[in-house]
């Protein structure tokens, strides 16, 4: 695998991480968040998926 092609993977996920902390830095995990623990969810289902399709592109 080119080395620069896994370099890039890795910045990915890791913007996709810093994303989930900054969410969870700004409470939107907490229990008052009501309506917005969906969206929250769906925000890091979507990471989530981001990093697996990084980690299938990485291991080709």
């Amino acid at each position: 695998m080119d080395p620069k092609v896994l370099e890039n993977a890795m910045e990915r996920a890791e913007r996709a991480l810093m994303r989930i902390e900054r969410s969870v830095e700004r409470g939107s995990m907490a229990p008052s968040a009501g309506g917005r623990d969906d969206e929250l969810r769906a925000k890091v289902a979507d990471a989530l998926a981001e990093l697996d399709e990084i980690i299938r592109e990485a291991a080709v």
